[in-house]
């Protein structure tokens, strides 16, 4: 992991915000001398209605974090990558209610909910970090709901994407490219809409301009064109 990371935790993704705090000697201490466990493309690295509590930390490779509905349909929550954390759901002493899922070969590293908690304890400045970083994302959790109740597929569609760009893009001359390929089928379990209708918002995004493919067939993004259009 990255020892200098600033300090500032605000608009970022829970996972990323989380990473932050154990970067340097305390990502150190969290690591030290732990084995890495490596999984293939479409791999489980735990499931909804596990009842360890246990962190991840990412090391390689992409994870799409998401939940099954009753009736056997996917819901992705979220997109982790290289320098997150996964798994911090377990701390609310309950099973398991998520579940992450490789998108590519991909490292990990294992760290026992107790461990983690031992190690914010002794930092009273990373303890109330560590809960002002879970109030914000609880926030951003209600904003999702409101998007979700309120916004049509295309508007909800250019909020994802821009979440997206904005946590695994990389520049690609003027535009922004994701890191990792995504079917138009993951994407629409991220907008909650049915693939059919995501496969509409994204034409008509790319007729505007604000939305294409590169020769892997990965998103690229006008990511500046798609936040002035989510607003």
């Amino acid at each position: 992991m990255d020892p200098t990371a600033d300090s500032g935790t605000r608009n970022r993704p829970l996972s990323s915000a989380l990473a932050t705090m154990f970067r340097g000697k305390l990502c150190d201490v969290a690591l030290w001398n732990r084995s890495v466990t490596r999984f293939e493309k479409d791999e489980v690295i735990y499931d909804a209605g596990d009842e360890n509590q246990t962190f991840f930390f990412l090391q390689k490779g992409f994870v799409k974090v998401g939940s099954i509905t009753e009736d056997g349909h996917e819901l992705i929550y979220d997109v982790r990558k290289a320098g997150d954390l996964m798994g911090e759901l377990c701390a609310s002493g309950q099973r398991r209610r998520d579940r992450a899922v490789t998108l590519e070969r991909t490292e990990v590293i294992a760290v026992p909910l107790g461990e983690v908690l031992d190690i914010v304890q002794r930092n009273r400045s990373l303890l109330q970090e560590l809960v002002q970083i879970c109030c914000e994302s609880l926030s951003d959790a209600y904003d999702q709901l409101n998007t979700l109740a309120s916004s049509d597929t295309v508007h909800r569609l250019v909020r994802v994407l821009v979440r997206l760009g904005t946590q695994l893009g990389h520049k690609s001359g003027q535009r922004t490219e994701l890191s990792t390929h995504l079917t138009q089928e993951e994407i629409s379990q991220m907008v909650v809409a049915r693939r059919e209708r995501v496969s509409t918002a994204l034409n008509f995004l790319r007729h505007r301009g604000l939305v294409d493919y590169s020769h892997r067939g990965y998103l690229v993004l006008d990511l500046q064109a798609l936040q002035n259009y989510a607003e």
